[in-house]
């Protein structure tokens, strides 16, 4: 995809996120999200086949841009664990408010259960993603002794979360996400504390989402988001013995990696071009490997949710 159909692509999809907020999906037609885009109708099927396909894109523009303002944080590395995650829990609060408008109208169009705007396979291994990056982030926060907890500690703050979404999304209830997020990672502290103290054994182990294929365990040592790697690729890259010349060309390459990444859809030829430009770095194999299936990984997600 080039940069100016990316660029076409993603006005597309704010502008009808823009409207549906507005005027709700049923009241909002093609001809006039074409118009207000400047472009004819007939040129906006072209990017998107049917205002269900429209809708669905709006969906996982959303989650894509969460998920990686999220791992984004996992960069910051003057932040300790704990306040990367505190940060990264008032992120997510934040872009659910940016989006509580779009939200609400959809929930009121479409009451009740119904139909999910999500592929319910790709969702499902979204989710395991998600589980693995929260499994690695407590084991950073708390200790490895809190893995075998990872399941029922993620139920607990998704359970919080979701609440507190909702209360967002009540109109004129004054709360502030900054103490929302500091809240929440009180009561972590607390429940993971307690769980620590008194050693139960488990009652949901992780194991139970991989048999329900929700992690494919040949899959799970690749956990890390690339961002995440690209940055143990830095701090490694400065403690090598490398010429200088290739050292800056190394950090120049994952600079460019780190940006495309944060793209809506990053260019495959960009991403490769920059990795062959890491291959065969000495002491960076194991690194480099990882990266490399990740960055396919991503890949093949965007390539999935493009078609």
């Amino acid at each position: 995809m080039s940069d100016k159909t990316a660029e076409k692509r993603k006005q597309i999809l704010v502008t009808a996120m823009q409207l549906f907020s507005t005027k709700g999906s049923a009241a909002t037609s093609m001809q006039e999200i074409a118009e207000v885009c400047g472009m004819s109708k007939g040129s906006l099927y072209l990017h998107f086949k049917s205002k269900e396909e429209l809708e669905k894109s709006i969906y996982e523009h959303i989650a894509l841009r969460i998920r990686d303002e999220v791992v984004k944080v996992d960069q910051e590395s003057q932040l300790a664990p704990k306040e990367q995650l505190r940060k990264q829990t008032e992120v997510l609060l934040v872009h659910f408010l940016e989006v509580r408008e779009f939200l609400l109208k959809q929930t009121h169009e479409n009451p009740g259960p119904g139909k999910s705007p999500f592929d319910r396979q790709c969702a499902h291994q979204e989710i395991g993603k998600a589980l693995l990056w929260f499994k690695n982030k407590l084991s950073s926060v708390y200790g490895a002794e809190i893995t075998p907890y990872t399941m029922e500690i993620g139920m607990f703050v998704g359970g919080m979360l979701g609440s507190y979404i909702r209360f967002l999304f009540m109109p004129g209830l004054p709360l502030n996400v900054g103490i929302l997020a500091d809240h929440l990672v009180v009561m972590l502290d607390d429940v993971t504390d307690s769980l620590l103290r008194r050693r139960p054994d488990p009652l949901v182990p992780i194991e139970t989402w991989e048999r329900l294929n929700g992690i494919p365990p040949e899959e799970s040592h690749f956990s890390r988001h690339p961002l995440v790697v690209i940055k143990s690729m830095k701090v490694q890259l400065k403690e090598l013995p490398l010429e200088p010349d290739v050292r800056r060309d190394c950090l120049d390459s994952l600079s460019l990696m780190e940006k495309e990444l944060l793209e809506l859809h990053p260019r495959r030829v960009v991403l490769q071009g920059m990795l062959r430009n890491l291959e065969g770095i000495e002491g960076m194999k194991e690194l480099y490997g990882e990266l490399k299936t990740t960055i396919h990984s991503v890949l093949d997600l965007y390539l999935a949710s493009d078609g």
